[in-house]
């Protein structure tokens, strides 16, 4: 059993990130000027580093890829996981490469896969089209990732070439091995896929096949540190709302002493906030999308569900003495909501809550 990420960052004094083993532009790239590795996700790492061992702090990017990402963090490679990684229900509960559930912090970044490459295949691949002059299409897929398994269920396995990561599908794309391939916007757009020197016709697909909110993942069971995750992600969030920057992190109000350093303060400093990350590595790729705005009140871009995946896997059944397991026992479920009473003098919006929260404890009680 590992020990909680914590404590162990106590004696180790540093923090290891799982990231992409191959460069992919905008999240993890290497700068040959600086002799370092950058991007969005190198940034979130510092973030998490910053805020967990103090601005001293030391991280280790540690590579994986798409297949052995939940097996490496489950036995312990990598503390956390930043490496483009979808949040579904299957793999909060039950991923089935590694057997066991992960914990997932909110989505960073929200996006969805499309269709790329040469213009009249990616026409075909919108179309779902792979018979008569579309019988020639070949889709490089990633295995491991949401987009295989999303891509498996669309076309016959003749029409797809596995891939191990982004890099391999674009070489053989250049290469003429496949002529689609798959992404999203940040992923595969025609500045990404030139940079690596192709020089073919290019197009991106109108259609997008997934849902895609991209999550930093921690093991099951260490929940202080997968809330501190989570804290950090919304601090950058906040600071960006609140327009506080790295150069004026000190002013961030909501400090909290954590192991005796300022954890907000220092994950600002390291790297300023959410918009002056995107900034700095996404918007030469590709323009921030109003799902990935900060809410301003008049709009809800961040109100979606998240991708099922593939409910149909058979998991462990529940943990014996567990809630679950005790609800089934007890024959019903018990939620704590707050009820208006006949003396209270309260508004429509009031009790369209209280309805709205009997509502949920209904859904969750008819889905146990």
């Amino acid at each position: 059993v590992l020990p909680p990420v914590l404590e162990a960052l106590q004696e180790r004094k540093v923090l290891r990130c799982g990231i992409h083993k191959y460069d992919s532009r905008g999240f993890i790239s290497f700068n040959n000027e600086t002799n370092t590795r950058e991007g969005f996700e190198v940034d979130l790492c510092k973030a998490v580093a910053a805020a967990s061992l103090g601005s001293n702090f030391s991280y280790e990017l540690v590579p994986t890829t798409g297949l052995t990402r939940f097996t490496d963090l489950a036995s312990g490679e990598f503390d956390v996981l930043i490496a483009s990684t979808t949040h579904t229900l299957e793999r909060d509960v039950h991923e089935s490469s590694s057997g066991m559930g992960f914990s997932f912090s909110s989505p960073y970044l929200y996006g969805g896969m499309t269709y790329n490459g040469v213009p009249e295949f990616v026409k075909c691949a919108d179309e779902l089209s792979a018979v008569g002059d579309c019988a020639g299409i070949l889709i490089c897929s990633i295995l491991g990732t949401t987009w295989y398994d999303t891509t498996k269920e669309l076309f016959p396995s003749s029409n797809i070439v596995l891939t191990k990561d982004q890099g391999e599908s674009i070489q053989n794309l250049i290469d003429g091995k496949c002529n689609v391939i798959q992404g999203e916007q940040y992923e595969a757009p025609e500045v990404v896929v030139r940079g690596f020197g192709y020089e073919g016709p290019y197009g991106q697909g109108k259609t997008s096949f997934t849902k895609d909110p991209l999550a930093m993942v921690t093991r099951d069971g260490d929940p202080e540190f997968a809330a501190l995750v989570e804290w950090v992600l919304q601090t950058l969030i906040l600071a960006e709302k609140q327009n506080i920057t790295m150069m004026t992190a000190d002013t961030f109000a909501e400090s909290v002493e954590f192991f005796g350093k300022d954890m907000f303060r220092n994950a600002l400093a390291a790297v300023g906030n959410y918009g002056e990350i995107y900034t700095r590595h996404l918007v030469s790729i590709s323009p921030r999308l109003e799902i990935n705005e900060i809410n301003d009140g008049e709009t809800t871009g961040l109100l979606y569900s998240h991708p099922l995946d593939k409910v149909d896997t058979v998991g462990p059944g529940p943990i014996n003495g567990g809630v679950i397991d005790r609800i089934l026992q007890r024959g019903f479920l018990r939620c704590g909501i707050h009820i208006l009473n006949a003396t209270q003098d309260a508004t429509s919006d009031e009790k369209k809550r209280v309805e709205l929260d009997m509502e949920f404890c209904r859904a969750l009680s008819a889905s146990v």
